[in-house]
């Protein structure tokens, strides 16, 4: 999942402010704790069916889980063969995440499964959705969101305003600016159990259970080991739907992508493509 957004946005209905990660209290006892493989989002429903009388939050990621790629280059597969190329390939594009960010506000989404958008509008409760994604890029996830059929979660805690604040892990770690507006929650890359935790501290809420819906494993993992020492009962959704091998036709794929690119840069915008050549990243 991705971390970057374009420097075009300004998230001017945001309100910034500083903080250190939310503390939380030791776990009392031993929560439940499973994860389990789906392949189709109606799976969601079973699971959600087991919450009993426990308050549960609804959490889903986007990239490749709600909103897929159309093709290779710009896909998460692409940002993930990317980190492997060599630096003299002539299919690694210098600074990644500019590059990234164009394919954000240029590109295009498809469904994962074509009933997404009807499945999980339709469920009830507490909705939050999750992105690995920066939030200089919420304009164009907001869009392609919409395009796709999916309606925007109800803001948890009836909060009426957006928020964004700086955070980091560790006092020595990356520090990321994070956002939540409109039911999206944009954590730049940064740990999503620990990022749940922060934001419910945030709006003071308290949830007997969470429901991950995620493709990422390290997600799924990393949420799974953050709840079980919070004392917070957790499914992890792991949605392996989505084909993350990469072929020898993506990969020539990925070549004649950032070779459009740098065409189209040349003539509409040369002094950007310069810049990026001469590695002057803006992310």
């Amino acid at each position: 999942m991705r971390r970057t957004g374009p420097i075009l946005l300004v998230l001017a209905l945001l309100t910034a402010c500083a903080g250190t990660p939310v503390a939380h209290a030791p776990a009392s006892h031993a929560p439940e704790s499973q994860v389990t493989d789906i392949q189709d989002l109606a799976q969601i429903a079973a699971a959600l069916a087991e919450n009993g009388r426990r308050r549960t939050l609804l959490v889903m990621d986007i990239d490749d889980t709600l909103l897929t790629s159309q093709g290779f280059f710009g896909s998460d597969r692409w940002y993930e063969w990317q980190k492997h190329l060599q630096a003299n390939d002539p299919a690694k594009v210098p600074c990644l995440f500019d590059v990234i960010s164009l394919n954000y506000e240029a590109g295009t989404q498809q469904l994962t499964q074509p009933d997404g958008p009807a499945l999980i509008n339709a469920f009830p409760g507490d909705k939050l959705m999750l992105t690995s994604r920066n939030p200089l890029y919420r304009g164009g996830t907001v869009r392609t969101l919409h395009d796709a059929g999916y309606a925007l979660p109800m803001p948890l805690a009836g909060q009426t305003g957006g928020s964004s604040w700086r955070w980091r892990k560790a006092p020595d770690a990356r520090e990321s600016e994070v956002s939540y507006d409109q039911g999206i929650f944009m954590t730049a890359g940064q740990d999503k159990g620990l990022m749940l935790l922060d934001l419910l501290g945030r709006l003071k809420l308290h949830y007997d259970r969470v429901l991950l819906v995620d493709d990422g494993d390290t997600n799924i993992r990393n949420m799974q080991s953050v709840l079980r020492d919070a004392g917070i009962d957790y499914h992890g959704l792991h949605y392996t739907r989505v084909d993350k091998t990469v072929s020898k036709s993506d990969a020539k794929a990925g070549l004649q992508g950032w070779q459009t690119w740098q065409v189209l840069l040349s003539a509409t915008y040369p002094e950007r493509l310069d810049a990026l050549n001469a590695g002057h990243c803006a992310y």
